[in-house]
This record gives C-alpha cells, structure tokens and sequence, in this order.
C-alpha cells in the first residue's frame, strides 16, 4: 500500500511494511541509503507511521556511500556503515506521539536531503 500526500517529502509506507521480525510484537522496516536518500520498496525518503507504544526495528544497509540513519526524539541511531558493511540495526520503543525527523548524520547528508518524517499516531 502506497498513497501521495503532497504536503510531504516522499511517499507514505504503510505501517508494517516489509515485517520480517521473527518477534510480531516488533515492527521492522527495512531500509536502504544510496546516493543522499533513504528507500524502502524503492519509494524514496519515505513517510513511515507507527502507532504509540509499539516496538521498532530498523535494518538499515548502505548500497551506495557511507551512511547511518537516525531520529534524535527516540535516541535511536544505527551504526555509519558503507556498502562492505552489510546490515545495522536499532531497536527503541515509539513512545511519543509527533512527527519527527529520521536523518544520516553524516557530513551534510541531512542537508542535501538524506531525511524523512517519522510519524508516531
């Protein structure tokens, strides 16, 4: 499921996206860093929703750079990995409703468009 919304950057992904989590209690989202943008299901920089109180993984791998991804509100952060690095995680809980932005903090990735909204309902 994928629906516009021009009033965003990128796409909206529906909640529970590529669950591959052995654990269902853990919402997981497979993403990937390339060229200054973050993909999920090849949508680029896109919206990801969860709801308040859920568990959240983030598989994240970089096919193109040196890249992290991150969301300060949460402390959750992956380690910098570059295409040889294979796949980092992080688990946090969403634990406040908002919109908050997930970013790469390296160099200025984040400036030149390496981010998205991560919203908690």
């Amino acid at each position: 499921l994928l629906k516009s919304d021009p009033s965003v950057t990128g796409k909206v992904i529906a909640e529970n996206s590529q669950v591959n989590s052995l654990d269902k209690n853990v919402k997981t989202f497979v993403i990937t860093g390339a060229h200054l943008r973050f993909f999920i299901d090849e949508v680029e920089n896109p919206e990801i929703r969860v709801k308040q109180g859920d568990k959240i993984r983030i598989e994240y791998k970089s096919t193109e750079g040196f890249h992290d991804w991150r969301v300060d509100e949460f402390n959750a952060a992956t380690e910098k990995v570059n295409p040889e690095g294979g796949i980092t995680s992080v688990e946090f809980i969403a634990d406040k409703k908002g919109t908050f932005e997930y970013y790469c903090s390296v160099g200025q990735h984040r400036a030149n468009g390496m981010k998205g909204n991560f919203i908690v309902e």
